[in-house]
């Protein structure tokens, strides 16, 4: 079980909350006035960065709802936690301290028998701060 991502307490593994997809987003602002030379351009900085996971589990198959539940108490506390990338021979990327912005759950097919979906579905928008 090896370990991908961690946002926080909650670790994304391939078994268990496994991450689908990653999504980095960020902006430069450069607001611009016209000039009889053309258009004047000034460099303001770097505006807000985000990250968005996707992540998937079949929660009665591999588990995977401890990162879930992870993932919801840190989104309700505000917390600020490390995003890190995992790989091999536990060597990791520090990418940034981030605030869970919005987190989106949805489960397919509610099993019967426990309430729970089959495949819950998470998205994760993480602001960098």
């Amino acid at each position: 079980m090896t370990g991908l991502i961690a946002v926080g307490s909650a670790v994304l593994r391939v078994i268990g909350m496994n991450p689908q997809r990653v999504t980095t987003s960020s902006e430069t602002r450069a607001p611009g006035k016209a000039t009889f030379g053309g258009m004047d351009y000034q460099l303001t900085g770097v505006g807000e960065q985000t990250t968005t996971i996707e992540a998937e589990t079949f929660p009665h198959v591999v588990g995977g709802l401890d990162a879930l539940e992870w993932l919801t108490r840190h989104h309700e506390a505000a917390d600020e936690v490390n995003l890190i990338r995992l790989g091999s021979n536990y060597l990791g990327l520090m990418e940034a301290r981030v605030v869970i912005r919005t987190l989106e759950v949805d489960e397919d097919r509610i099993h019967p028998f426990t309430g729970v979906g089959r495949r819950v579905g998470c998205t994760v928008e993480l602001l960098h701060v």
